[in-house]
């Protein structure tokens, strides 16, 4: 009998990352599978190759199974600093941004990382860096 053989790989790999990360239980299942991989004496490196993911990260999903089973490989909280602008404020932003910066009193006809940083301190009494408000107008321009 013919060995069957799914083409192309590399679709399939990127099908594959792309539908692990939809979901928290999702992204927990594809680490069992590694882990799983790994417990039949595949390396994590081969592993890593095969889910796209980097080496470190399958030895790290190995190790917590060992210490907490399934539930050593779920996600807990996402912890972080807490964003600046609200859901309400970031949804008015990208309609302001969809404007020009002239239907906002500026004399500016494009919209600049410094621009934005006055905008935001005016309409929303939020300051942010020029860096973080140069990510928010390439955010804005996908």
């Amino acid at each position: 009998m013919r060995r069957l053989r799914a083409q192309p790989e590399d679709e399939l790999r990127a099908v594959l990352a792309r539908e692990a990360h939809r979901s928290r239980e999702l992204r927990a299942m594809h680490r069992l599978h590694a882990v799983f991989l790994v417990s039949l004496g595949h390396s994590c490196y081969e592993v890593a190759h095969w889910f796209g993911e980097h080496p470190r990260s399958v030895e790290r999903w190995v190790h917590a199974y060992d210490l907490g089973g399934i539930n050593g490989l779920r996600e807990g909280a996402h912890t972080g600093r807490p964003a600046r602008l609200t859901q309400q404020q970031s949804q008015q932003l990208a309609q302001d941004l969809a404007r020009g910066p002239a239907d906002f009193g500026f004399r500016q006809t494009r919209w600049d990382g410094k621009l934005l940083m006055r905008h935001l301190e005016c309409k929303f009494g939020v300051q942010l860096s020029l860096r973080q408000c140069q990510r928010l107008l390439q955010l804005a321009k996908h």
